[in-house]
């Protein structure tokens, strides 16, 4: 985890900012270094966006305020990732006092060359000057990039230098981890109930009657390898159980052995390949040598990090008031005792006689999760938070949830419900990856879900539009229903399908002109009259021909 939120920020910890707002000032034997290695709020927002973004990818949605069981709120995100950026600062600290700073005709030379490859093509600059305005501009985020790498390169040399030294001394020090993480075994085996029937299978393949693939095939109640010979692929210490373990470790290559019991039945094994890592050569040479490489580096990282901590009495100060309360309110649910007493705290803050008049969203969102921690749901103060909280934070997630649970005749409350729910199902077309994967884990049953969520949502939004709401909200209803509308002519393509949909997207859009008129949503009700006519008239054809 640490290894790759580290790559994940090392992308994005680049950037010089100026007046920026500092979030955590980074101290070193109680004392406040320079401001320049303290953390931005904008630092961590970047390496919060590109965290996000990579869960996103894998189907993972962060609620705004509320943590689950196994995925943090993005408040809480936020919070976890502030450790990494703190030993990201230290080791540009650490580099500033070593002086492992790449000189300034280094980084030119480097970025020249850069500059060279990227400038290739008349294509490729025409590329970049449409995203960073000027070829100087890139020239300059290019130098940025090129210093940081020159930088990461010298002080990953000073701290885990890649020689056959340091190589070997890790090796040694290392070496049963590293012997039981990397030596393979391949082998096939047989499996069957009893061991008389091993025993005769045993002899039948050793008089030739029958090949050990043949037995395997035909006897062995391994249904995961019988059909490809008993063949276990590759093996490491510590996948097997131990009398099997003990037997692959101790079989000749290539000979029959057994049988062998386990608790699941009798083994015949045959040891095709065992792959001994005894010296650095032998890594070296293994196809395992690049993650050896990568372990080196990760552990000395580690190691390194915590003793230059210590040794330095590193620490730091969280100065941002949103992230200093969520420290807290996390601390105080780890108990009963400790949740109690933040809550009543929270509650004099927000609800007492010297409460502000609106509260920030997150002390809300505490309120509301420590209510139901400890049963205070039926207080009318509970109601009242999660009211407070759809009114002045984000309308997504749980909040939304909860709020539609309480009030769904609300047209602005269904509106948010229904714009969460379309989000969700947007996201997911969005990529590829996740639809393929939904549709291989889910078949039907995610087409069906699908279907019936663009109907809930066209059924439940429809009826809002007809009542008297502020054109406004009327407006903010209609795009939901547009969007809606859009993925519903993307599911299905028959004539019927596409009519009914063209037929409501027409309404919408002559609702739309009507409290919130443009030339864009007129163009759009002409090309959808287009399209009508033209399925009219295919309709037509079609009626004639039969």
């Amino acid at each position: 985890m640490k290894k790759f939120l580290l790559i994940l920020l090392a992308a994005f910890l680049s950037l010089t900012l100026i007046g920026a707002e500092y979030a955590v000032r980074i101290t070193k034997g109680g004392e406040a270094v320079s401001s320049e290695f303290w953390i931005t709020r904008e630092e961590i927002e970047q390496a919060f966006g590109a965290t996000v973004a990579n869960a996103a990818s894998q189907g993972i949605t962060l609620d705004p305020y509320f943590d689950s069981y196994y995925i943090p709120s993005e408040l809480g995100l936020k919070t976890m990732i502030i450790p990494y950026i703190v030993d990201q600062k230290l080791i540009d600290y650490y580099a500033w006092e070593s002086n492992l700073i790449p000189s300034e005709e280094e980084i030119d030379a480097e970025t020249d060359s850069m500059m060279e490859m990227y400038t290739s093509s008349p294509d490729m600059v025409e590329q970049i000057e449409s995203i960073y305005g000027s070829m100087e501009a890139f020239r300059s985020e290019m130098r940025n990039y090129v210093s940081d790498a020159l930088k990461a390169a010298l002080v990953q040399e000073a701290i885990a230098p890649l020689n056959d030294d340091a190589l070997a001394a890790y090796f040694d020090e290392f070496k049963t981890e590293i012997k039981n993480q990397f030596e393979t075994i391949r082998a096939r085996h047989i499996l069957v109930t009893e061991e008389a029937t091993a025993t005769e299978l045993m002899n039948r393949i050793e008089s030739g009657e029958i090949t050990f693939a043949e037995a395997a095939l035909q006897y062995s109640i391994d249904s995961g390898t019988a059909a490809n010979g008993g063949d276990l692929g590759s093996l490491q210490k510590g996948q097997t159980v131990p009398e099997f373990e003990e037997a692959i470790l101790s079989a000749p290559i290539g000979q029959l052995y057994g049988p062998v019991g386990s608790e699941f039945g009798y083994h015949l094994i045959i040891v095709e390949e065992r792959t001994e890592i005894d010296s650095l050569e032998d890594i070296m040479n293994s196809p395992s040598y690049n993650d050896f490489v990568s372990g080196y580096q990760n552990d000395t990282y580690s190691r390194w990090i915590e003793s230059y901590i210590e040794e330095n009495d590193f620490d730091y100060e969280i100065l941002d008031n949103e992230f200093l309360f969520y420290n807290e309110y996390a601390e105080a649910r780890a108990t009963e005792e400790s949740a109690s007493e933040f809550f009543v705290e929270i509650a004099a803050n927000i609800f007492g006689e010297k409460s502000s008049s609106e509260a920030p969203a997150i002390e809300y969102a505490a309120f509301i999760e420590l209510s139901e921690m400890l049963g205070y749901t039926d207080s009318p103060d509970y109601e009242t938070a999660i009211r407070n909280l759809f009114e002045v934070g984000e309308k997504r997630g749980v909040i939304v949830q909860k709020m539609y649970e309480l009030d769904g005749e609300d047209p602005e409350v269904t509106a948010a419900y229904y714009n969460a729910l379309l989000g969700e199902l947007e996201s997911t077309f969005m990529n590829q990856d996740l639809l393929q994967q939904q549709l291989s884990s889910y078949g039907q049953s995610f087409v069906d879900y699908v279907f019936s969520t663009i109907g809930e949502i066209e059924s439940g939004l429809e009826s809002m539009v007809n009542r008297e709401i502020p054109d406004e909200l009327k407006a903010d209803i209609l795009y939901i229903l547009i969007r809606n509308n859009s993925l519903s002519l993307d599911l299905d393509y028959s004539p019927e399908w596409i009519e009914e949909k063209l037929s409501k997207r027409l309404s919408y859009f002559e609702n739309l002109m009507e409290v919130d008129p443009s030339e864009e949503a007129q163009a759009e009700i002409d090309s959808i009259l287009s399209e009508l006519e033209q399925l009219a008239a295919e309709k037509e054809t079609q009626n004639a021909t039969d």
